[in-house]
């Protein structure tokens, strides 16, 4: 990765605090490091995760929701099921 001095380079882009803190952390004691390290993932640990969000209307959001107990259906049955739903449907 190149670097450019922001100062003599209009280009530049400013460093982002991870880029910081990795230039700060290269001239630290590995036991500070070490304890930097436990607290990034002190922090980690206490941000709330982001929760899978199922747009509305989706199939995937109906996953289950006519799963019968017990046995699983065999083809022949959910044909037949489908064929008694289609012809009840369309009398």
């Amino acid at each position: 990765m190149i670097r450019h001095d922001i100062k003599t380079d209009p280009t530049a882009s400013v460093m982002t605090a991870a880029e910081k803190l990795y230039q700060l952390i290269q001239t630290l004691p590995e036991e500070k490091v070490t304890e930097v390290l436990h607290f990034a993932e002190f922090l980690q640990q206490q941000s709330p995760q982001p929760q899978s969000v199922i747009p509305p209307g989706t199939l995937i959001g109906l996953r289950g929701i006519a799963k019968r107990l017990g046995t699983t259906v065999s083809d022949q049955e959910l044909q037949a099921d489908y064929s008694d739903y289609l012809s009840q449907k369309y009398q």
